[in-house]
């Protein structure tokens, strides 16, 4: 420990980082005030605060930080190191997604690239990369970061209601993630709600450690951003593509409309390497953004409304409320939905038990659409599922009160039969 704390006290005189290393015991509050890093963990997930108002760089911020996750969890190199060699089976494999992440590497912010080159330099593993070595270096760290954009992220589902479908007539969100556990649930250590405390703009994401993009997450201004898979079958290609996780953190950082977000993220120059999805929220509507990039004459990058005309039978006919599974529906967009069970399976399952809650629908039985599952305990998408067994993170968000709420898959792998929902403290 007096190692760390010397090496830890290298790093900047003006830092000031307060860790709690409490295992899966909830550490106290920590006073924000004055210290550019904090990570606290809460038991299920870590509370991280970086403080740019502070004047700190963000090579400066990303080494910081990667010495507090140090210091809250001395594996957490080991953890992702053994997540990447459950991914890439070979050391062969390994660089081949490394090499998909070179590509992208030169389109992403300066600022996001300096904050994860500052973290790596906090890490063991530096330059050397190695496959299952227990450590992590630069380029690993790219992957994790890039893990949607090269190695694609699995299912996900989101709901919303809003206007007078809502108890409060303001808008309502369910985000369920699905993303690989890996073979030893190592995800679930990893959880963390990080809290981007800008000059300009703050921002919240919902992910893991070290992650800097945004999977889930919301601004200040309560325009909440979350990402979906939707695929199209397209040859890969990374080459001089851009990174949507890390361009939706971009526009919540920089955009105060669901209208602006969207039109960033869907502007011809940026092109990505996976056709996909944004569930986009504000105070008073929900929308989805249909990007799909394969640039054919079906491929369609616009958003959907609950109003939208959409393909073939596809119906939605629930007012003030949408939703979305991993498939276009826009009509004269490719339809990746009717042809797969558990695309359509799910969708008529968060139909169904919308319309059971009558015309209005409260914060709990939202939370108890997001939780359903059709037999004893969560199963596959296929049987209909919405909570299932790969469910990552639940979560709920009220944006005109900037209100979050979120399940966080237990370390113990064990899925409970109804989901407990922390209460998680939003503080621009």
């Amino acid at each position: 420990m007096e190692m760390n704390m010397k090496l830890f006290a290298k790093l900047s005189a003006f830092i000031i980082l307060i860790v709690h290393l409490a295992g899966c015991t909830a550490g106290k509050e920590a006073d924000l005030s004055k210290e550019p890093v904090s990570i606290v963990h809460k038991g299920s997930h870590f509370e991280v605060v970086l403080d740019f108002t502070a004047g700190t760089s963000h090579f400066d911020m990303g080494k910081a930080y990667g010495a507090a996750i140090l210091q809250a969890m001395p594996d957490y190199e080991a953890l992702f190191d053994s997540y990447i060699a459950d991914t890439a089976k070979s050391s062969q494999e390994l660089d081949y997604l490394i090499a998909r992440v070179n590509d992208i590497k030169p389109q992403l912010n300066q600022d996001y690239v300096d904050e994860i080159e500052g973290i790596a330099a906090s890490l063991s593993g530096l330059t050397q990369t190695s496959r299952g070595d227990g450590k992590l270096s630069a380029d690993e760290l790219f992957l994790i970061n890039l893990f949607p954009d090269v190695a694609r992220s699995t299912q996900c589902s989101a709901l919303s209601v809003y206007g007078q479908r809502s108890e409060t007539q303001e808008t309502m969100t369910a985000r369920i993630l699905e993303w690989y556990s890996g073979t030893q649930n190592q995800l679930a250590r990893l959880h963390a709600v990080v809290t981007y405390k800008n000059s300009a703009q703050s921002m919240v994401t919902i992910g893991y450690l070290g992650y800097m993009g945004t999977i889930s997450g919301f601004n200040d201004d309560g325009v909440f951003g979350s990402i979906l898979d939707a695929g199209t079958g397209l040859t890969y290609s990374s080459s001089s593509k851009y990174s949507y996780p890390m361009d939706l953190r971009y526009a919540l950082e920089h955009y105060q409309t669901i209208d602006e977000v969207a039109d960033f993220l869907k502007s011809p120059d940026r092109a990505y390497t996976f056709s996909h999805l944004i569930f986009l929220s504000d105070p008073s509507v929900s929308k989805v953004l249909e990007n799909n990039v394969a640039g054919k004459a079906n491929s369609l990058r616009d958003l959907r409304t609950e109003q939208s005309k959409l393909n073939g039978k596809i119906t939605w006919d629930i007012p003030d409320s949408i939703g979305s599974v991993n498939s276009f529906m826009l009509k004269g967009n490719l339809n990746n939905h009717s042809y797969y069970l558990n695309n359509i399976a799910r969708y008529e399952s968060m139909k169904h038990e919308l319309k059971s809650k009558g015309d209005q629908v409260s914060l709990d039985e939202l939370k108890s659409i997001a939780a359903y599952y059709t037999g004893e305990g969560p199963r596959e998408q296929t049987d209909g599922d919405l909570y299932t067994v790969g469910t990552q993170q639940i979560i709920i968000f009220e944006p005109g009160k900037l209100n979050l709420e979120v399940f966080f898959r237990p370390v113990s792998n064990e899925l409970p039969a109804v989901p407990q929902f922390e209460q998680i403290p939003v503080d621009f």
